[in-house]
């Protein structure tokens, strides 16, 4: 699975623009066979920003997906950013859910957190 995750730091009094943009791409891109996810969240107060994130099941269909009309919307939301907008991609190797919160935490010697909290 690979992973999309882009901040985008709004110009101020151009939020719900951002906002529209990406609400009016989610559904279509959510709708392509091999996405399988696609969100975003606005954070509120001093700095305000909003996160999209997007999952895709291979590299070729994030590639794919990279060079269509549709993430031309994506871009044009990031062209709202006051600053440069963060944009990342990660592949995820493993990927668990509540079956290792519940392994985590009744093994706890199992997995060190390494000084982390």
């Amino acid at each position: 699975m690979l992973l999309s995750l882009i901040t985008i730091h709004p110009v101020p009094g151009e939020e719900s623009k951002v906002i529209d943009v990406l609400d009016s791409v989610q559904g279509l891109i959510a709708a392509n066979a091999d996405c399988q996810g696609c969100l975003f969240t606005a954070m509120v107060g001093p700095g305000k920003s909003i996160c999209y994130m997007e999952r895709w099941r291979t590299r070729e269909a994030l590639d794919r997906h990279l060079r269509s009309p549709l993430y031309c919307r994506v871009l044009e939301a990031m062209e709202l950013s006051r600053t440069p907008p963060t944009v990342e991609f990660y592949e995820i190797i493993g990927i668990g859910g509540l079956e290792l919160i519940e392994n985590v935490r009744l093994h706890p010697m199992d997995h060190p957190t390494s000084g982390r909290t």
